[in-house]
């Protein structure tokens, strides 16, 4: 009988500490996702939402060109700025791993932080005056001589975009990658190097697939928010069109509030989707249990 009075006190416990948890993801997350599936279903004419349910909305994302091409667009996006985080975040973690102190290494990972004190707008509108014809980058190179004439490509091109995002996401990726690093037996690496392995395969059988686990949690991360990043489209792609950028402009311009949500919805199922089978190719547990 104590047993069953100990365990049912301990059942009862878990389910207060896990009430709070529970009841703010329900008001923050479920209760908004079943307004917004609700409004999915919703008619949109002339400006107005009648709430008469239809499957308009989702059929217009399903057999829509247009949708489908800003769809393909977004998620080439996101994986060319996850590939490209991940090229110039894993050294960035090699080294601060391996070439610094531990706690040298925190410091310095912690300064990427510091740009996230002030606004992600803010810090995209940053780079028009360093980017601009009119910008820092352009009257140095028209002071020393190197160009006769403001060089227009670096500002509303790839180029402005990709300092966008990786500003914003290089931490994003090199973070889980540092941590998975820190994880790393370093009797593992001397036992390649007896066995007389270079600094090359001791990297590609022993440190990469170690690290792996930082590096699918830095892409989940960087992959995501990338694909969902509104201002680094808006205003430094010259007019490239997103998936969060058709959201803003279906709710902006025309107020169709379903067709809006229906496109959020494909979204998140489609991350959904992403995330989870990258998470059934690699175990992530391994970087939590250490």
């Amino acid at each position: 009988m104590r047993k069953i009075s100990r365990d049912s006190l301990s059942l009862h416990e878990s389910y207060l500490l896990a009430g709070p948890s529970l009841l703010w993801f329900s008001l923050f997350l479920l209760i908004p996702l079943g307004v917004i599936s609700y409004y999915s279903f919703l008619t949109y004419s002339s400006f107005a939402v009648q709430h008469t349910l239809t499957l308009d909305p989702w059929i217009n994302v399903v057999t829509s060109a247009t949708i489908r091409e800003v769809f393909l667009e977004t998620l080439l996006t996101g994986a060319a700025v996850t590939l490209l985080t991940l090229i110039f975040g894993y050294p960035l973690a090699y080294y601060l791993r391996f070439y610094t102190s531990q706690n040298g290494g925190i410091i310095l990972l912690l300064f990427l932080i510091i740009p996230f004190w002030t606004s992600g707008i803010i810090r995209t509108l940053g780079w028009i005056p360093v980017l601009g014809k009119e910008g820092i980058i352009n009257q140095m190179l028209l002071l020393v001589g190197v160009v006769d004439q403001p060089l227009s490509w670096l500002l509303f091109s790839p180029v402005s975009q990709v300092l966008g995002y990786l500003q914003n996401y290089v931490v994003f990726m090199a973070a889980p990658i540092y941590i998975a690093l820190t994880q790393v037996d370093e009797g593992l690496l001397d036992a390649s190097e007896t066995l007389r392995g270079g600094p090359i395969a001791t990297f590609r059988k022993v440190t990469w697939p170690l690290s792996l686990p930082g590096v699918v949690i830095g892409s989940i991360f960087v992959f995501v928010l990338s694909i969902g990043n509104f201002a680094v489209p808006q205003f430094l792609s010259g007019g490239s069109s997103t998936i969060s950028t058709l959201i803003y402009t279906t709710v902006n311009q025309g107020l169709d509030y379903p067709a809006a949500a229906a496109l959020s919805l494909s979204l998140l199922i489609v991350i959904f989707s992403i995330v989870y089978l990258s998470l059934r190719r690699v175990d992530i547990t391994e970087l939590a249990r250490g």
